[in-house]
C-alpha cells in the first residue's frame, strides 16, 4: 500500500466538474488514496509507474442493490417471473444456505463485481438469517476485497414465539459490527420486507426497532406486483418520522409524482434495478423522475438468479427504456421523435459513479476521481475490436465496452484486476467450490 502508483497517459473521465475530462492525464495514489489528477505528474520515488495509453480512466462504479449471495443460484431465475423467483429462489434456496454457502457466494459475487468494473456494491442480503450468516457474509465481501455495504436482514415480527428474541439478538449482533466496522471498506446496513410486503403496524414497529440502529434501513417499495402494496406508502412513512435520510428505497416504480418529491426533499435514497423490474413486473423504472424530483440515485443489478455483467447492461437497458418512453409520448402528441437525445452518455454515466455514491452516502469517499477520495477506478481498454476508434469516451464506456474491455480495476488503492484478469490467486479455486456447491443445492431444492 505503501508504494506510490502513477497512471500515466489515460484519457480521464474524472466524473468531478473542478478537474473535467483530460485527454490525456496522470493520476496518482498512495496509501489507497488519489493523490492527485493532473495532465502530467511526475513519477515519486520508487512509484510504480503504468503505461495507460489507450486506455479509459474512470471512477468504479457503485452497485445500488444486489443480492450478492444468489450468486450460488446465477441462472436458475432465466424463465422466472416475480411469483417463479420468489418460490424457487428465496423459500427454496436462500432460507437453506449455511454460513459457510453465504461467504463462498459473497466471495463469488464480489469477484465478478469487479471483473464486471464494480468497486462498491451494496448486499441487500436476505440470507443473513443469524448472526453467524452475517459473519459469514463480512468474511466473503473481506475475501473479495471490495467496497461493501452489508444490509442485514432483521426478521419480521410477528414471525412465531421467539421471534422477538430473535430480532433482539440480531439488534445486539448488528451493534457490535458497527462497532467492529466504523471504518475499512464494509460497511453495515440494515434491510427488511417493508410495509409493501407485511401488513403495516408490525412493519412499521420493525423500522423503528431499526431506525435505533441509526443506520440506513433498506425497503422493497412501490411496485404493483408486491403482496401487500399500500398506496401513498411514502407519505404514509414521512408522517412516522420514517422517512428520512437513512431510508433507501428500491425499486420504487409506482409511487406518485408528489411522492418523489417529498422523498428528495427528506433526503431518501433511490435505487433502480432496471432490468428485473421491466421483466417482472415492477413498472417502468423510476429512476429518471426521481433525479428529476431531486432524489439520490443509484442503480443496481438486483438478482444474480437472473442477470449478471455489472452495471454497463443496466444502464443501457435503462437509456432504452426511459427513450423508447420518451419517442412514444412525443408521437402520441403528434411531434417528432426528439432529433437530439435528451439523456446523454455522461448523465448515465454518472448514475452509475458519482451519482450512485452519492445514492448509497458514499460520495466523500468514492464516485468520482477526485483528489483525497479512496482510489477506486478503472481503466477500459479503447483500442480494441469493441472499442476502437475512441470517437466519443463516455459514450464508448456506456454503450460499447465489456467486462472484457475493463482492464484494470483498483479498490482502495490496491489492484483487483489487473491486465484483464482478477489478481486473486484462489479465484479459480472459489468459483470451481462454487459450481460444486450450486449443483449439490439446486439438486436439494428438487427433491
Amino acid at each position: 500500500m505503501g508504494q506510490p502508483i502513477l497512471l500515466r497517459g489515460a484519457l480521464i473521465l474524472s466524473m468531478d466538474p473542478a478537474i473535467g475530462d483530460l485527454p490525456q492525464g496522470d493520476i496518482l495514489v498512495q496509501d489507497g488514496t488519489i493523490r492527485a489528477v493532473a495532465a502530467s505528474i511526475p513519477a515519486p520515488d520508487g512509484a510504480l509507474v503504468v503505461d495507460c495509453a489507450g486506455r479509459i480512466a474512470l471512477p468504479g462504479m457503485v452497485n445500488g442493490h444486489i443480492h450478492l449471495a444468489q450468486s450460488m443460484q446465477r441462472g436458475l431465475s432465466t424463465e422466472h417471473a416475480f411469483g417463479g423467483y420468489f418460490q424457487t429462489i428465496v423459500l427454496r434456496h436462500s432460507n437453506r444456505m449455511t454460513p459457510a454457502d453465504v461467504q463462498l457466494a459473497d466471495h463469488a459475487g464480489g469477484l465478478e463485481q469487479i471483473a464486471a468494473g464494480v468497486t462498491t456494491v451494496m448486499d441487500w442480503s436476505r440470507e443473513t438469517m443469524s448472526p453467524d450468516h452475517a459473519d459469514a457474509a463480512l468474511a466473503g465481501l473481506d475475501a473479495a476485497g471490495i467496497r461493501a455495504i452489508l444490509a442485514y436482514t432483521a426478521p419480521p415480527i410477528p414471525q412465531g414465539g421467539d421471534a422477538a428474541a430473535i430480532h433482539g439478538r440480531m439488534i445486539a449482533h448488528a451493534r457490535s459490527l458497527l462497532a467492529a466496522r466504523a471504518e475499512g471498506l464494509v460497511r453495515i446496513w440494515t434491510c427488511l420486507q417493508g410495509p409493501d410486503f407485511t401488513p403495516l403496524e408490525p412493519a412499521l414497529a420493525d423500522m423503528r426497532r431499526l431506525a435505533e440502529l441509526g443506520v440506513p434501513i433498506a425497503i422493497h417499495t412501490g411496485a404493483s406486483i408486491y403482496p401487500n402494496r399500500k398506496p401513498g406508502l411514502l407519505r404514509l412513512l414521512d408522517a412516522q418520522g420514517l422517512l428520512n435520510e437513512r431510508l433507501q428505497i428500491v425499486h420504487a416504480n409506482g409511487h406518485e409524482p408528489a411522492e418523489y418529491k417529498l422523498a428528495a426533499e427528506r433526503g431518501v435514497m433511490l435505487c433502480s434495478t432496471p432490468e428485473v423490474e421491466m421483466r417482472m413486473g415492477h413498472g417502468h423504472p423510476a429512476m429518471f423522475q426521481a433525479a428529476a424530483a431531486g432524489m439520490k440515485v443509484s442503480v443496481g443489478t438486483d438478482i444474480p438468479s437472473m442477470v449478471g455483467g455489472g452495471l454497463l447492461p443496466q444502464l443501457r437497458v435503462a437509456l432504452a427504456a426511459e427513450l423508447h418512453r420518451i419517442n412514444l409520448a412525443a408521437l402520441a402528441a403528434g411531434q417528432g421523435v426528439p432529433a437530439t437525445p435528451p439523456i446523454t452518455a455522461r448523465q448515465m454515466l454518472e448514475f452509475a459513479t458519482i451519482g450512485g455514491a452519492r445514492g448509497l452516502g458514499l460520495d466523500r469517499v468514492t464516485g468520482s476521481l477526485t483528489p483525497g477520495k479512496r482510489a477506486d477506478l478503472l481503466l477500459v481498454r479503447a483500442d480494441q475490436p469493441l472499442t476502437a476508434p475512441r470517437s466519443d469516451p463516455a459514450g464508448l464506456v456506456l454503450l460499447q465496452a465489456s467486462a472484457g474491455e475493463i482492464e484494470t480495476v483498483l479498490v482502495d488503492g490496491r489492484f483487483r484486476k489487473r491486465d484483464g484478469r482478477l489478481v486473486d490467486p484462489g479465484a479459480d479455486a472459489v468459483f470451481a467450490r462454487l459450481q460444486t456447491r450450486a449443483e449439490e443445492m439446486a439438486a436439494a431444492a428438487s427433491r
